[in-house]
């Protein structure tokens, strides 16, 4: 899980416009559970262009767990606070209503595949203090989730979770605590999902290493008496370290899956050798363009 810059809510979710359908719905809404506490059927979230602009922001991506969508669900749209009904853990009696003046709430949706959302996530929605729920669209209470919102700008989400090498995530602050239960909540321990992580954390490890090892090897050779005379091995060493580190630096890309765990293990090689990557390989591309252009 990472953070993800909401962008601009559709016009469907325009809640300042008093005719678009997230308006309309949220006044029938508050009228109607003044007197009931479910059984209402919400439509306006899944409105004209609400997915895709979801698919965008999140680049296609699970919020929770990170997986490409499409590799793993078609993707709901899943609401963080539950706009149905809610319970805090898995056995407990659900309680009605739910969050229902957030159902049509752009910043209360996310993209979720349906592993984290269904047979996870669900209705769960703890708080750090149970006392200091909002029940009713009129509370004034100020409530804290026991779960991480990928979408809010006010967390760093770094804070409480980590990936080791062998892609297994660990939280940060303590049983019981946020980055702990939004692991349990999300599911984001599960065995396949971890094997996953693994592989592309070794894949991470070893272009690591193989970059690692050209820099030596060109190290090795310039600092030798004579490089001149293994010029052509420096060239294939520099090609080589382009290629790896190019491939690297695109699996920190928005659209690549699994970034939170990629940036853990990569944030700081970049910044202790990055430089001096950069450097090798602009020389390189000023080497290959000389004799493009025969000089």
């Amino acid at each position: 899980m990472i953070f993800v810059k909401r962008i601009d809510c559709p016009e469907v979710l325009d809640l300042s416009n008093i005719e678009s359908e997230a308006f309309k719905e949220y006044e029938k809404v508050i009228k109607y559970f003044m007197n009931n506490d479910r059984k209402f059927e919400f439509k306006a979230y899944s409105k004209g262009n609400v997915k895709e602009q979801l698919e965008v922001m999140f680049n296609n991506k699970c919020a929770y767990c990170e997986s490409i969508i499409s590799n793993v669900s078609y993707g709901d749209i899943e609401h963080f606070r539950p706009k149905t009904a809610y319970h805090s853990i898995d056995g407990e009696t659900l309680k009605y209503p739910g969050y229902y003046w957030l159902a049509m709430d752009w910043n209360n949706l996310l993209l979720a595949c349906d592993i984290c959302n269904r047979s996870f996530k669900k209705n769960k929605f703890p708080l750090v203090d149970e006392s200091k729920r909002k029940k009713r669209h009129d509370d004034y209470v100020i409530e804290e989730p026991l779960l991480l919102d990928p979408s809010n700008d006010e967390l760093n989400i770094q804070d409480y979770i980590y990936f080791t090498e062998e892609g297994i995530i660990k939280y940060k602050d303590g049983l019981g605590n946020k980055g702990h239960k939004s692991i349990e909540n999300y599911g984001l321990y599960r065995p396949k999902l971890t094997e996953t992580r693994k592989i592309l954390a070794k894949e991470i490890e070893d272009k690591k290493t193989q970059i690692l090892g050209y820099l030596q090897t060109i190290n090795t050779i310039i600092s030798s008496p004579n490089p001149e005379l293994y010029k052509d091995i420096i060239e294939i060493c520099l090609r080589d370290l382009e290629s790896v580190y190019t491939a690297l630096k695109n699996a920190t890309l928005p659209s690549s899956p699994y970034l939170s765990l990629v940036r853990n293990l990569t944030t700081e090689f970049f910044k202790t050798k990055g430089d001096a990557i950069e450097s090798l390989i602009a020389e390189y591309k000023e080497i290959t363009n000389r004799k493009r252009i025969g000089v």
